[in-house]
């Protein structure tokens, strides 16, 4: 573990407690954000988070696809298979046992709906759609909500607690009381399918339930090493965020109402080696921390699979669990492959190998790349494999985000 590493034990930080009040009244660009705070997650892309009075823990998937953080709650429909997605009751949330939990009614007009110009009513009913956020005030008064495929259920508020980590001795505490997120009665994303143990989702986004918004954080960082080099890592929130300086500046797009993820780039190309393959020209990309495999749009996946057999020499192409592997006649070493490079605006951006290559056996090697389907809604999106031993910052504010090329671990261990 990281945590454990004896450079860290030495330094001595103050224990702080940073309270939150949420009320999505106030004008959040006036406020103060938080001093500088370590989230820290594991290698499987979950933090742990503390919500309720008395305290409960629950381990939720970093997301940037998804507008409104969400738990699945007990109790939840057991008799379809698609309604309660955790078999063991004792992890999921049951406000009933949380002094500090509150529903949100439809007579809340700040947060159900959220209205929209495109809220339409029918039926005694208001409907709103906010990307892959949508929320309906029922005619009991609840406030239901429907995540895109991931879930559906009540929104409500409690009180959340957020440790910041860098060593065992070394923590601060950020508090929000009031903070809104989903409970989930209906979920579709089993634990396997988000790596095991997790709990629900926690919204990265810019969106008005996002935890960012929630904290009153315009600014967020990341320096991920590889998996193997240990199982913690951290963002890096509000003042803590490293920006700036010397690191590439690329701004982002701007979303639209039908897309999930909320930091768009250009994407002007790929490359393999010196070999170029031109994406289209109004190609985008999304980088999404809480997506763990790149994935390319179908036709620029087959040319660089295409050029991959071709710079490799004699190989036999297959997939596994959809990523892009390969078997050749001799073992070849990780640094040795061919280098992908993504070409954007004013900057390129060179795939560290040591996330991009992941060794299937001695002879074999599977890429971190998958082919998008149909049903993306986003066909190109770099995850966090393809961000190994890069500093990324983000501006929400701004919509800037900004790039250094880094060795993560050593980066951390030295400066922190």
């Amino acid at each position: 573990m990281v945590s454990s590493i004896p450079h860290l034990l030495l330094i001595l930080l103050l224990f702080t407690v940073l309270t939150h009040n949420s009320s999505f009244e106030d004008d959040f660009s006036n406020e103060q954000q938080p001093n500088g705070f370590f989230l820290p997650f594991e290698s499987n892309l979950y933090v742990e988070i503390t919500i309720g009075t008395p305290t409960r823990n629950f381990n939720l998937k970093l997301d940037s696809s998804t507008h409104l953080t969400f738990l699945e709650c007990d109790p939840c429909d057991d008799g379809d298979e698609h309604q309660c997605s955790i078999s063991d009751t004792t992890r999921r949330y049951d406000g009933k046992s949380s002094t500090t939990f509150s529903p949100i009614s439809c007579t809340n007009s700040s947060l159900c709906p959220l209205l929209s110009p495109n809220a339409t009513t029918h039926d005694n009913t208001t409907t709103t759609t906010t990307s892959s956020l949508s929320l309906l005030c029922t005619p009991s008064n609840s406030c239901r909500y429907d995540v895109s495929s991931f879930s559906a259920g009540y929104l409500v508020s409690d009180t959340l607690q957020l440790t910041s980590s860098i060593t065992d001795q070394e923590n601060s505490l950020s508090i929000v009381r009031g903070f809104v997120f989903g409970c989930g009665t209906s979920n579709r994303v089993t634990p396997e399918d988000d790596g095991g143990g997790v709990d629900g989702r926690v919204s990265l986004t810019t969106h008005h339930f996002s935890l960012l918004s929630q904290l009153r954080v315009t600014r967020f960082s990341h320096c991920l090493w590889p998996s193997s080099a240990g199982s913690r890592n951290y963002i890096r929130l509000g003042s803590a965020a490293e920006f700036g300086g010397d690191m590439m500046l690329v701004p982002m797009l701007d979303t639209t109402e039908t897309s999930s993820y909320s930091y768009h780039i250009p994407l002007l190309g790929i490359s393999l080696e010196e070999q170029r393959m031109r994406s289209n020209e109004t190609s985008t990309i999304a980088v999404d921390i809480g997506t763990y495999y790149t994935r390319l749009e179908a036709s620029l996946y087959e040319k660089v699979k295409e050029e991959l057999m071709t710079q490799i020499g004699p190989t036999v192409a297959y997939e596994v669990n959809e990523l892009m592997c390969f078997t050749t006649e001799v073992g070849l070493e990780i640094e040795s492959l061919p280098i992908v490079t993504l070409h954007l605006q004013g900057f390129n951006f060179t795939i560290s190998n040591k996330g991009l290559y992941l060794r299937d056996s001695p002879s074999s090697f599977c890429t971190a790349l998958v082919r998008s389907t149909t049903e993306d809604e986003e066909k190109n999106v770099l995850g966090a494999s393809g961000l190994v031993d890069y500093l990324v910052g983000y501006d929400t504010s701004d919509r800037v985000l900004a790039f250094q090329q880094r060795d993560c671990l050593a980066d951390f261990v030295d400066g922190i």
